[in-house]
């Protein structure tokens, strides 16, 4: 069965000159990204220069600016160009290259999935050697078949998480300028680095040998969809190993920090809930009122649980604001209902008053006149002070016994 393909992966990124001191700083592990280092594991093994190869490059640099620089004033002498000369001498060498946002100089990288490294199954190809070393062996091999003595270093890493090889490309080439050559960096002077599918489509058939694959063709895919009218698919953006894992980092701190933050709020509402609970529970033994005041001297143990300091907790205060806001309206309901049990009460007094008020009517009218008349007199006495106790009949003119009929 054959084992699964994979892609030989190939990067380039633009380097200045200046940064080759924060390259050797971590070549040597003493600087930029170390977190993923394993001490365990043997350092960066030398490929292609010198262990003062970044020494060298600087050199060789400088002397081309000074060359350039000696070319330019030799040329401004020669058409006296006096004003010039002072002017150039004054502002010095420049670089030997053309501004750009890449710098004119290259970084290369090549590795494979750490599973292809360590895959000890049966595939297509017999390995008689390790795999780091046959992917070594044929990356030295492609490096110096297309880029030469411009392969001013590459080394291995080996104390990573998978093993991969970084190469440093000086682009090396001459332009007519002042009337001679003038030695520059120039990286279009390289055709693998001037056109990247054509680099991936080199590694690809190099290393197919050993079993890898070429990555995917990406520009191919958004060429066919172009072609085809469907939406081209996203470029992939690469992320440096050390800014994905500081990416990686902060998103672990955050989610910690959430984490921490939610910690304590439960443990900040589980002390509200103790808090509610135990204000409950001494308002229910009597040991404090609804305002949280102690009553009279309690005979619970739950006075001694409210601490100052817990008196003065949120969750007291809730259960305090809760509390007093229930009694407020249990008395509300109570008062309601103790009035309109009050008024049923007196509207059935004055219905009684009413019939007997009745009776003494019909009685007072088989009397003689003269007793109808002081009984007239009082009926109507009585009939204002019955009047203030019927419910039904506050704020009218009348009374519940003013009617139709007379005792006189």
């Amino acid at each position: 069965m054959a084992s699964k393909k994979h892609p030989i992966v190939l990067r380039f990124e633009g380097m200045d000159p200046s940064d080759i001191g924060g390259y050797e700083a971590h070549r040597y592990r003493k600087g930029g990204d170390l977190g993923h280092i394993d001490r365990e594991k043997p350092k960066p093994r030398l490929l292609i220069g010198t262990d003062t190869w970044a020494e060298e490059t600087l050199a060789e640099i400088k002397l081309m600016k000074l060359e350039t620089f000696a070319a330019e004033l030799a040329d401004l002498d020669r058409r006296k160009r006096r004003k010039e000369i002072e002017k150039r001498r004054i502002e010095g060498p420049r670089d030997p290259w053309r501004a750009s946002r890449h710098g004119p100089m290259r970084e290369l990288i090549l590795t494979a999935n750490k599973e292809w490294f360590e895959q000890t199954e049966s595939s297509d190809v017999e390995f008689s050697t390790s795999k780091e070393d046959l992917f070594e062996e044929r990356a030295v091999a492609w490096l110096q078949e297309h880029f030469g003595e411009d392969v001013i270093h590459a080394r291995a890493d080996l104390d990573e998480q998978a093993y991969h090889i970084h190469a440093v490309i000086m682009p090396r080439a001459t332009a007519k300028k002042y009337g001679t050559e003038c030695r520059v960096l120039q990286p279009s002077t390289h055709p693998l680095i001037k056109d990247y599918e054509a680099a991936q489509d080199s590694v690809g058939e190099w290393f197919s040998e050993i079993g890898l694959a070429r990555g995917q063709r990406h520009k191919q895919a958004i060429r066919d969809a172009l072609n085809d009218g469907r939406k081209p698919p996203a470029s992939p953006r690469h992320v440096r190993p050390a800014a994905w894992r500081a990416k990686q980092e902060r998103k672990l701190a955050e989610k910690e920090a959430a984490l921490e933050t939610r910690k304590r709020e439960v443990v900040e509402r589980e002390e509200q809930a103790e808090e509610i609970i135990a204000f409950g529970e001494a308002v229910a033994t009597g040991a404090i009122d609804e305002h949280g005041q102690p009553a009279v001297p309690p005979q619970s143990e739950n006075a001694a649980s409210l601490t100052p300091a817990r008196k003065s907790s949120l969750g007291f205060a809730i259960a305090r604001r809760a509390y007093r806001m229930a009694m407020k309206r249990l008395r509300g309901k109570a008062e309601a209902e103790a009035e309109r049990r009050a008024r049923a009460k007196a509207a059935k007094e004055v219905a009684e008053i009413k019939a007997a008020d009745d009776v003494i009517v019909e009685i007072a009218q088989q009397l003689p006149g003269s007793i109808r008349a002081k009984i007239a007199k009082v009926r109507r006495k009585l009939s204002a002070q019955i009047m203030q106790l019927d419910p039904t009949t506050k704020g009218r003119s009348g009374g519940p016994l003013s009617g139709s009929n007379d005792t006189r």
